[in-house]
C-alpha cells in the first residue's frame, strides 16, 4: 500500500498526483470550491453541485469512454474502472476524496468557498485538502481518452464523499463492493505526503512517497477528587493533578526509532541531493545515526517520522469561577510510529504520568482509532512508478 493518509510515514522522494479544480472561464473562479452545501449527516462540507455536474463539464470525454464504466456509490462517492488492453496485468488503484472540512468565513480573508484565483493562489477550502489531487487525476485520464490511448493494464479511480468523517458510506462502501468482486490491486495511491522544501534536503524541494500510515489512539485522562470551595483550597485538585498529568506527557516524548524506520530508505535515495559534507554522515548512518537522529528531532516535520507523537488537544474541568472543580479530563491524540503497538504507548503513558488517580481510557472519535499499517517496501512497482522522477 502506497501513499497514505496525512500521518504517513514517508520514505524518498516526488510524487505528484490528483484534483478537481474547474476553471470557471474568465471569471477566474474555482467550480468545486464555489459549490459547497453543508451535510449535516456527515458533518463535513461536501460539493455537491460540482460533483453531480462534472461529466457535462469539463470531463465529458471521461464518462462516455467506452472503457471506463463509472459508477456512483452511496449517491455521492464516484468509482471508475479503466480496463486496460492485458487483462493479465494486475491493477492498481488511485485515489481521492471530494469532501472538505467545514470553513468558518470570519476566519478567512476571503470567501472560502468563492474558489477566487489570482496570479499566485487558488483560495478555498479544499484547494490543497485534496481537489488538488482530484483535478491531478482527472486530467490525467481526460488527456489520455481524448488522445485516443487506452493503458495496458487496467486502474480504478475512488473518490469518497465522507473521507473527512471516516469514510464509513464512501470508501468503506466502495472497499467492500470491490472485495465482493474479487478485485486485487498492485498497489494504492492515495492522498499521502507533501512537497517540502528545506526541510529535508536543505534548500530544495523534496516531493515525499508515503509508504505507512501511523496508527491513530485517542483517549481520555480522566480524574475524580474532592472539590470544594475557591476560599479554602486544598494543596491539590482534580485541575492541578491533572494539568501536571497533560504537562508531563507534552513534555515527554516518546522514544524514536531512528535506523529501524522507513527514514533510512528515503536518506538512501535522497542522499545524491545533499551537500558534501551532509552525505557524509548520511551515507554512514552506523556511525553517524545518533547525529541524525538528532538533528532530525530539531523540527517538528521531521520529528514527526521517527517516533510516535502526543498531542493534548482537549482539556475540561471547572464550571463557575470560584468552585473548585471535583473532576477533569483531557483528551489526548496519538499517532502511532509502524515500530510501536497500543498496549507499548499507553504503558508509556503510565509511567510517563506516575500518579494511579489518573484513569486512562479509549475512545472512539469521528476517525476511529487504528493500529499503524503495514509497510509498503520501495521496492515494489508501485513505488517505482510513483517515485519516477528526481526531486527539484
Amino acid at each position: 500500500m502506497l501513499n497514505w493518509h496525512r500521518n504517513s510515514v514517508c520514505t524518498c522522494v516526488t510524487w505528484a498526483h490528483s484534483t478537481w479544480l474547474h476553471m470557471h472561464g474568465s471569471s477566474r473562479q474555482c467550480l468545486l470550491c464555489s459549490a459547497a452545501p453543508w451535510s449535516w449527516r456527515y458533518h463535513a462540507v461536501l460539493p455537491v453541485v460540482c460533483v453531480l455536474s462534472l461529466p457535462c463539464v469539463e470531463y465529458a470525454a471521461v464518462f462516455t469512454c467506452p472503457f471506463i464504466t463509472v459508477e456512483v456509490v452511496s449517491n455521492y462517492s464516484f468509482l471508475f474502472t479503466v480496463s486496460g488492453s492485458d487483462s493479465s496485468l494486475q491493477p492498481y488503484l488511485l485515489m481521492s476524496h471530494i469532501d472538505v472540512v467545514p470553513a468558518v468565513s470570519k476566519e478567512w480573508t476571503v470567501d472560502p468557498f468563492a474558489g477566487d484565483i489570482d496570479d499566485t493562489y487558488i483560495w478555498g477550502r479544499g484547494a490543497i485538502d485534496v481537489k488538488n489531487t482530484l483535478l491531478a487525476i482527472m486530467e490525467a485520464v481526460n488527456g489520455m481518452v481524448t488522445s485516443n490511448r487506452r493503458p495496458k493494464r487496467t486502474f480504478y479511480v475512488a473518490f469518497g464523499h465522507d473521507e473527512e468523517v471516516g469514510g464509513v458510506q464512501g470508501a468503506a462502501v466502495t472497499a467492500s463492493l470491490l472485495q465482493q468482486r474479487g478485485v486485487h490491486f498492485d498497489f494504492i495511491l492515495d492522498e499521502g505526503m507533501v512537497v517540502v522544501e528545506d526541510t529535508v534536503i536543505p534548500g530544495r524541494l523534496a516531493a515525499l512517497v508515503g509508504v505507512a500510515e501511523k496508527g491513530l489512539l485517542t483517549i481520555r485522562l480522566s480524574i475524580n477528587m474532592t472539590g470544594g470551595h475557591s476560599s479554602a483550597p486544598r494543596a491539590e485538585s482534580s485541575l492541578s493533578a491533572m494539568a501536571r498529568a497533560v504537562a508531563k506527557l507534552s513534555q515527554t516524548p516518546h522514544p524514536h526509532h531512528f535506523g529501524h524506520g522507513v527514514e533510512v530508505d528515503m536518506l538512501e535515495q535522497l542522499a545524491p541531493y545533499f551537500p558534501i559534507a551532509r552525505r557524509v554522515f548520511i551515507s554512514n548512518l552506523w556511525l553517524f545515526g545518533p547525529l541524525v537522529a538528532w538533528l532530525f528531532s530539531q523540527k517538528p516535520e521531521t520529528a514527526a517520522g521517527i517516533r510516535t507523537t502526543t498531542s493534548v488537544t482537549i482539556f475540561n474541568s471547572g464550571i463557575k469561577a470560584n468552585v473548585i472543580p471535583g473532576y477533569a479530563e483531557a483528551i489526548v491524540n496519538h499517532r502511532v510510529n509502524p515500530r510501536d503497538s497500543f498496549d507499548e504507548v499507553l504503558e508509556r503513558d503510565r509511567d510517563i504520568i506516575d500518579d494511579d488517580r489518573i484513569k486512562i481510557d479509549l475512545i472512539p472519535t469521528v476517525l476511529p482509532n487504528h493500529p499503524p499499517s503495514p509497510i509498503s517496501s520501495s521496492k515494489s512497482f508501485g513505488f517505482s512508478v510513483s517515485a519516477k522522477y528526481p526531486p527539484c
